[in-house]
C-alpha cells in the first residue's frame, strides 16, 4: 500500500479545501488511494455511530444507503467496528466512493482495527481513499479518535448519526458538525433503546430525522422532487423582511444574516420571529431556510 503526504497549502486544489475553514486544520495529511474528483456538485456524508449497535440500526442504514445508489455522494467514516464498518461496506455495495479516516496511522502493522485490514484493501480496490493526519507507524490512542473526528466532520457536507448511546463518542462528531455549520441528521430509534438515547436527544434539540434516502437527498439539494418554495409577493413584507427573504436563497445562520444585513441582534431576532410566524422561513440547527 503506497502512502503519500499532502500539505495544507495544497488542500484548496482538492476536496480537502473544506478543512481550511476549521480553526484546527491539520498541517498535512497522509493518504493512500484515489482522491475524489474536485467536483463542487459532489456531496460528502460522514456516517457515524456506536461500535455496539442494534440490528435495527444495521437494517435502517442498509435500507437508506441502498436508496442513495447512483447519486453523486461520497461516504466518510472512521473504520471502527460497528456502524463505521457497515457504512464502508454498504457504500461499496452500492457503488458509492468511500473515504476512511482511522484513528491510527495508515501503515498495515499499526492500522486500527487490525480486523478491518481486509476492508481497507477492499476500499482501495473500489477507488476509495484512506486518510490520516498521523504518521504511518502511529498506533491508535484514546485521544486520537476524538482528534480524527474533526477531519471527518470538516470534510463533510452532512453528518448522519445512526445510533449513539447517552455518553457515546459519536456525540463528539455531532458537536463538531454543529460547530462547523454542517447538516446534522439522525436516524430515529425507539425511546426504550439504550443504544439511541444520545441520538434521539439530538433530534429533540433540532436535528432532522432521516426515514429514507430521499430525506438526505432533499436536505443536500440532490433531488428534483423537492417541495417547491412558496411563491411570495414581496410587497406583503417590510423592507427588512424583504432583504432577509432575498438573502435566504441559501440557508444561513444568525451571525451570517447579521453581517449581511447590518442589523443589531435584537432587531434581527424580531424580524426572524415575524417571518417564522408568517410561515415563510424556518430554523433548524441554527440555520434559517425559506419554506
Amino acid at each position: 500500500m503506497s502512502i503519500k503526504n499532502i500539505k495544507k497549502e495544497e488542500f484548496n486544489e482538492t476536496f480537502l479545501e473544506k478543512l481550511l475553514e476549521i480553526s484546527d486544520c491539520p498541517k498535512s495529511l497522509f493518504y493512500s488511494g484515489n482522491f475524489p474528483d474536485n467536483n463542487k456538485k459532489t456531496k460528502y456524508i460522514a456516517i457515524v455511530g456506536s461500535r455496539q449497535h442494534s440490528n435495527y440500526a444495521k437494517e435502517s442504514l442498509e435500507k437508506i444507503m441502498s436508496e442513495l445508489k447512483g447519486q453523486n455522494i461520497v461516504i466518510i467514516s472512521g473504520l471502527a467496528l460497528g456502524i463505521d464498518t457497515l457504512a464502508h461496506k454498504y457504500a461499496i455495495k452500492n457503488n458509492l466512493k468511500t473515504i476512511t479516516v482511522p484513528g491510527s496511522g495508515l501503515g498495515e502493522k499499526n492500522l486500527y482495527p487490525r480486523s478491518n485490514l481486509e476492508l481497507t484493501k477492499e476500499i482501495l480496490d473500489n477507488n476509495g481513499l484512506l486518510l490520516s493526519e498521523f504518521k504511518e507507524n502511529f498506533k491508535a490512542t484514546p485521544w486520537s479518535f476524538p482528534q480524527r473526528n474533526r477531519i471527518m466532520a470538516g470534510i463533510s457536507d452532512m453528518v448522519l448519526i445512526v445510533e449513539a448511546k447517552e455518553k457515546s463518542g459519536t456525540l463528539i462528531t455531532a458537536r463538531l458538525a454543529l460547530d462547523y455549520n454542517k447538516d446534522l441528521v439522525v436516524i430515529p430509534n425507539s425511546i426504550f433503546s439504550e443504544y439511541s438515547k444520545g441520538s434521539n436527544r439530538l433530534m429533540k434539540q433540532g436535528a432532522p430525522p432521516i426515514f429514507c434516502g430521499n430525506d438526505i437527498l432533499e436536505i443536500l439539494g440532490l433531488t428534483e422532487n423537492k417541495p417547491k418554495q412558496k411563491t411570495l409577493n414581496l410587497d406583503d413584507f417590510s423592507e427588512n423582511e424583504q432583504k432577509i427573504l432575498k438573502i435566504l436563497e441559501e440557508p444561513m445562520n444568525k451571525q451570517e444574516l447579521q453581517e449581511k444585513l447590518n442589523l443589531n441582534i435584537t432587531q434581527l431576532n424580531t424580524e426572524l420571529s415575524i417571518l417564522e410566524l408568517k410561515d415563510v422561513i424556518k430554523e433548524s440547527l441554527g440555520k434559517y431556510r425559506k419554506i
